[in-house]
């Protein structure tokens, strides 16, 4: 085995047990990593390496290192996920309509474990956030309420995992979508149409309705999809 080969083996070795140890909760957001030298003692591995596993986690998101102080287990930890999950769906060729299709199963369950769950002060939130958004004269920030009425809903699911998916969903729609296409879809023309859609998914949630609720958003997503896809091409 080449010496670069073996290095390799070496920092892969130590990244995995740094992911192992938050894997189970001997590292949690915010946490200072041993320092340097006890690491190298305890591993078994030369400072070089650490480095180098250290850096390559940096680089990712995982870790951040404060000057002088060492270390952390970063506060922004799920661009450690986003960012190398939209490098491998880009490189293995993925399409936008794969992305279309994630979020229609994803939102479909969310939408319908919150209609079955929604306390009333959960649906007065969705209602304020509906409300911002058909108030509101600016596109972009009309976009920015029609995306926090999606993400509440996955929020209210109780579903950690769908709102970690969700979370990188639309990080590589951001990437895939221009953002001028995704503003467009809030032309005076269509944007009446968007309302409507949005409150009957809001009603079919105060009524308590999952099927009424789940039907009320596919029927949503269809139509923005296929909007999407006309201003994309």
């Amino acid at each position: 085995m080449s010496e670069s080969t073996e290095n390799k083996n070496v920092v892969q070795s130590i990244i995995e047990k740094i992911q192992n140890m938050i894997l189970h909760d001997e590292l949690k957001i915010g946490d200072k990593l041993p320092p340097e030298r006890q690491l190298t003692e305890i591993w078994k591995v030369g400072r070089p390496a650490l480095r180098e596993a250290l850096k390559a986690l940096e680089i990712i998101g995982l870790i951040e290192r404060k000057h002088g102080q060492g270390n952390f287990i970063s506060n922004n930890i799920n661009d450690s996920y986003y960012k190398p999950l939209s490098i491998s769906f880009k490189l293995s060729n993925g399409s936008i309509q794969d992305l279309f299709d994630l979020r229609e199963v994803l939102e479909s369950s969310s939408v319908k474990a919150t209609a079955k769950n929604a306390s009333k002060q959960d649906i007065k939130k969705l209602y304020k956030i509906y409300k911002n958004m058909i108030n509101e004269n600016d596109e972009s920030k009309k976009a920015e309420f029609d995306k926090e009425f999606h993400y509440e809903i996955i929020k209210l699911s109780g579903n950690e995992l769908f709102i970690t998916t969700w979370n990188s969903l639309s990080y590589l729609m951001d990437i895939f979508i221009d953002k001028t296409v995704n503003i467009s879809i809030y032309e005076e023309k269509s944007i009446h149409n968007i309302y409507e859609e949005h409150l009957c998914i809001l009603k079919a949630i105060e009524s308590h309705n999952p099927n009424g609720a789940e039907e009320a958003l596919k029927n949503h997503l269809k139509k923005i999809d296929m909007e999407l896809l006309k201003k994309m091409n």
